[in-house]
């Protein structure tokens, strides 16, 4: 188990805790020893366990506490991942809930701001040496960044006290109540606590802002391309590709309690082996955080109500709110535009790319309104590689720039604390560890992030590059400080985004600054993108379905001309609405052979995927624990 052996494995002598080179603290949990960084500025502490195990019997529930030790724990351990689906293979392990705290000063009679990151997927092409947090420290804050459990392990959710759903945004819960009870010897303020993250990271932090679980954890939150109202952010569906994955692994579902059998035995390797097969081409995830049950035993919900419905009632904690975008966040679709032949695929079947938020796809009016939203955005010529642009703006603002908009909207109705919403245009020397050889128009998805964390010396800062990192780094954590990005380096005031003014900051491409001109580097707008926010306000105004949990197999019974749903082993209908939702489930008795040729094959591939993961598995963990 790796939680414990992580206090039992290092043992070190008292001379070497005595060290100036190995800063020592010590938590409930036991004595831990970190490092200086290479740079020498600031101290590091890696894979700080803050929770107890999670495999085994533990496997899709909420976290306990981590166990104390008398053993001294070195804090080193840089490559502890949680798993994750990564196309081919997967990678990390199942124990995997660690902090990493990085502090410019272990003083607990002046305490610092506390930011608590929260990573998507942005990072894992980039080397880790060639990012880091150093800027932050200079800023004078604490940092803390959580993993997390994702993906199936994460976010399955089927209603169970075994399997009762967000676990990966519980683990987070669990890593602040770490940092509420700890921080203070890391030379961090318990009651000021920033969290950001970006992408699904940011989707994130925004989620946990609106949970009760979060209350008195957070008092601040960036959320950096990706929000609670992303269509992807929440399932529509919890079950559907918890069955899928099941039959996949060659199981027969007849209940609930066949998936958690069959989950809770299947190793990871061969879970990952079907999920890589998934294809999902709504922009949802297979597994994503749900709206829980709220009558379990023994069981506190992340969530009952859906982010909407929590935004509309404005029924969360209050506290500043910093959202924003890129020029360009559908390039995070890139690979599937070419390697997946999405351009080709939209092309022949438009509707299978429509978010999962919008319910569409049932009537001939609904295909009129699906053919509005292609021409809007591909006007009449067919989708190939001429309208890669298109294809990248309509993903970009489905899956990020349309929810953030939305969201800083309804926040600013119903919070009194501040809102802030901008758009990052800036182009320079820095992303490419980021966004790759991809060549594109304006800013790509995770971009920014370059002028946050980057750091490698083998890359030429033009003395604008750094610039704007200062900006960002001084407005973000000004922000964590005080609630309000201000910065000296820019003359511009971010103003909050009101229902009146819908004010946003738009940090400016290099060619449209005129610095030399007495230009500026950044401008303070109004009414973000204002065509498409119109045309989209439109369509969800008319065809918005909300989130909300399902917690029942369909059984299909004839009785009549109508189909009902069946609660397997009550006969509890569900009707027709819920019968709707999962209507392309349904097989007659033509396809049925196909069907079960489909399945048969899928078994046999997964069959030969999962006996080779499996010995992959077992490498992989013999290769970690060593």
């Amino acid at each position: 188990m790796l939680v414990l052996s992580l206090f039992s494995v290092y043992i070190i002598t008292g001379a070497l805790g005595q060290t100036p080179e190995f800063p020592s603290i010590t938590i409930g949990q036991g004595t831990i020893i970190g490092s200086i960084s290479s740079v020498g500025d600031y101290f590091e502490f890696y894979g700080i366990p803050y929770a107890d195990s999670v495999s085994g019997s533990n496997r899709f529930k909420a976290p306990s506490p981590p166990p104390a030790s008398e053993s001294t724990f070195i804090a080193n351990r840089k490559d502890i991942r949680c798993v994750r689906p990564l196309g081919v293979g997967y990678e990390g392990i199942e124990d995997c809930l660690v902090a990493n705290v990085f502090t410019p000063s272990i003083n607990d009679t002046s305490l610092l701001p506390v930011m608590v990151w929260i990573k998507g997927k942005e990072f894992d092409n980039v080397n880790e040496h060639k990012f880091s947090f150093r800027n932050f420290m200079n800023s004078n804050v604490v940092i803390v960044s959580l993993n997390y459990r994702e993906s199936i392990l994460g976010f399955l959710c089927l209603g169970t006290e075994e399997a009762p759903g967000n676990a990966g945004l519980k683990d987070i819960i669990a890593g602040l109540n770490w940092v509420k009870h700890n921080i203070v010897q890391f030379g961090g303020d318990p009651d000021n606590i920033s969290l950001f993250g970006h992408g699904s990271g940011a989707a994130a932090v925004d989620l946990v802002s609106l949970s009760p679980m979060a209350k008195g954890l957070v008092h601040k939150v960036i959320a950096q391309s990706g929000t609670a109202l992303a269509p992807w952010a929440i399932t529509r569906d919890n079950l559907k590709y918890a069955v899928e994955v099941a039959e996949g692994l060659g199981h027969s579902v007849n209940s609930i309690q066949n998936l958690i059998d069959a989950f809770k035995r299947t190793s990871v390797a061969a879970l990952m082996a079907v999920i890589n097969e998934l294809d999902l081409t709504d922009n949802s995830l297979a597994f994503a955080p749900c709206i829980e049950k709220d009558n379990l035993e023994n069981v506190e919900p992340f969530l009952i109500k859906s982010p909407y419905q929590i935004l509309i009632e404005g029924d969360y904690e209050n506290m500043p709110f910093m959202t924003g975008f890129v020029d360009n966040e559908g390039t995070i679709r890139a690979d599937e535009a070419i390697e997946s032949k999405w351009l080709e695929k939209m092309e022949e079947s438009f509707i299978n790319f429509i978010q999962p938020d919008l319910d569409l796809g049932k009537d001939e009016q609904d295909i009129d309104v699906v053919e509005t939203i292609k021409s809007f955005y591909f006007g009449t010529e067919p989708i190939n590689m001429s309208q890669i642009d298109n294809f990248f703006s309509y993903h970009g603002d489905t899956m990020v720039l349309v929810s953030a908009i939305r969201e800083a909207r309804l926040r600013a109705n119903t919070s009194s604390s501040p809102i802030y919403l901008y758009q990052f245009s800036y182009k320079g020397t820095l992303e490419t560890p980021f966004i790759g050889s991809a060549v594109v128009n304006g800013t790509a998805h995770s971009e920014e992030l370059a002028y946050l964390f980057y750091d490698d010396s083998d890359v030429t800062s033009t003395e604008m590059d750094l610039t704007v990192s200062e900006i960002l780094v001084e407005r973000w954590t000004n922000f964590a400080k005080t609630g309000t990005p201000g910065t000296e380096v820019s003359q511009i005031e971010w103003k909050p985004f009101s229902t009146e003014s819908n004010n946003y900051l738009r940090i400016l491409d290099d060619e449209e600054m005129n610095v030399d001109q007495g230009g500026s580097v950044e401008v303070d707008l109004i009414n973000p993108h204002p065509e498409k926010i119109i045309f989209w306000d439109q369509l969800y105004s008319e065809y918005f379905v909300d989130a909300k949990g399902r917690w029942v197999l369909e059984e299909r019974v004839e009785e009549g001309d109508e189909e009902v749903a069946v609660e397997e082993g009550t006969g509890e209908e569900q009707g027709s609405e819920d019968a709707d939702t999962e209507g392309d489930n349904e097989n007659d008795e033509d396809n049925e052979s196909n069907d079960n040729n489909s399945a048969t094959t899928l078994f046999g591939y997964t069959f030969l995927m999962v006996s080779f993961y499996a010995f992959l598995d077992k490498f992989h963990m013999w290769q970690l624990m060593s």
